[in-house]
């Protein structure tokens, strides 16, 4: 169990979270908009402001991505936004702007390019605003900060043999001191849990959790054998994992072993503390496949959850890190480390070779996220990363639907 003495100082939200950054969200409602909104942002990150763009790039409603923008407006990380679009697309602006001011309690602005009049006066327009959102931030009340204010995301990336032995071992070590003492953690990619359904579920806090978990599990496994895609790449066989199977055992090793209070959808908060998995996948239209864009939409999403940091924990290597919420790359694998150690926040390696033990390593993540929480960025801060593009797709909201034909896990 971590100390419950403060680790930092947050940012008080008037729904009572607390924020580790205080940004100001550019928001693009499509792609149209999407260039003046990403010379915005780019204008003031350049002069050291925590000012980051996401956004909506489809001229068409999609009610999930709908519902990952409301998420971001009001997430703790995020102080203030701007919204823009062009103004003729179906995503309305000035709604988006509504939901964060009555339900977020957040400063914000709204403004369409064809009526700001065209690319240079909407830069020109917005740079003003972000300057103005800027000096209210800095009115924002700052309070101490504990283990248990915080939450928790984790999923891997380009697994390799290092993954599940450290890795992802090192995440789980950590994520049970977190529940422990008392704070929220959540884990992705039910679609590397394959043949551990039956464990998962024993897991569940309670009889509607257990339900839970089984009906995700069931659906992502008739998804994958509709689509025929497994979630292994040529990437996992060069990293030295043979099977589907032998990487689910690995992945699932960063749940850590506590109980899981059940299923979260995308843009779905944590109805209590403890820990969490979250359910990524369609909920119809399985035949297609699976909709997203990868790691950094993964973690994209479990910002939607209002996760205030997320482990990506990469075997053959990452360089991404998401807008809103810190990503930060751990790596079991001590030849990538010293490969991309520019890029990977933590050397996880050190229990492979011996150089560090278990309870080592977790105080040096545990040190490391502390000096985040005091305004320490992570390197993909420093370097400039803010990928994540969000990929429409289908899930209804709040609640795990099994799908019409879906059999029993036992019989897969």
């Amino acid at each position: 169990m971590f100390s419950v003495n403060s680790i930092g100082r947050g940012y008080l939200r008037s729904d009572g979270k607390k924020g580790i950054r205080n940004k100001v969200l550019v928001v693009y409602t499509v792609d149209c908009s999407f260039h003046v909104a990403q010379k915005i942002a780019d204008y003031f990150f350049e002069q050291g402001e925590d000012v980051e763009v996401v956004g909506n790039r489809s001229c068409f409603d999609n009610q999930l991505n709908i519902r990952r923008l409301l998420s971001f407006l009001v997430h703790p990380n995020v102080g203030a936004a701007l919204i823009i679009g062009n103004g003729c697309e179906y995503t309305q602006p000035a709604r988006l702007c509504a939901f964060a001011r009555e339900e977020g309690g957040r400063d914000a602005e709204w403004f369409n390019v064809q009526e700001a009049g065209g690319t240079t006066k909407a830069i020109e327009h917005g740079k003003k605003t972000i300057s103005l959102l800027l000096e209210k931030l800095k009115k924002i009340e700052m309070v101490p900060l504990y283990i248990s204010d915080l939450f928790f995301g984790a999923e891997c990336g380009g697994s390799d043999f290092a993954s599940g032995l450290a890795g992802n071992h090192l995440v789980g070590d950590f994520f049970d001191q977190v529940i422990d003492s008392g704070g929220t953690c959540v884990f992705e990619e039910i679609a590397e849990a394959v043949g551990l359904g039956d464990w998962l579920v024993e897991r569940g806090a309670n009889e509607k959790a257990k339900q839970e978990i089984r009906d995700t599990y069931d659906k992502m496994v008739y998804r994958c054998k509709l689509s025929g895609q497994y979630s292994i790449s040529p990437g996992n066989f060069d990293g030295g994992l043979t099977t589907i199977e032998e990487k689910s055992m690995g992945a699932v090793v960063k749940s850590g072993s506590r109980q899981i209070q059940g299923v979260l959808k995308v843009a779905q908060r944590p109805r209590k503390k403890g820990l969490w998995l979250m359910d990524a996948g369609q909920d119809g239209d399985f035949s297609s496949g699976f909709y997203g864009g990868g790691d950094a939409q993964g973690i994209l999403d479990m910002v939607t959850l209002g996760t205030h940091f997320n482990f990506l924990v990469t075997g053959r290597g990452h360089t991404v890190g998401t807008p809103i919420a810190p990503t930060i790359k751990i790596t079991g694998n001590p030849k990538t480390y010293a490969a991309m150690s520019g890029d990977i926040d933590i050397n996880a390696g050190k229990l492979l070779t011996g150089a560090s033990s278990d309870e080592e390593m977790v105080q040096e993540l545990f040190d490391y996220i502390a000096g985040l929480c005091k305004g320490k960025k992570v390197l993909a801060e420093q370097l400039g990363h803010h990928e994540g593009e969000i990929f429409g797709g289908y899930q209804v909201p709040d609640r795990v639907v099994r799908p019409e034909g879906c059999p029993a896990s036992t019989s897969l």
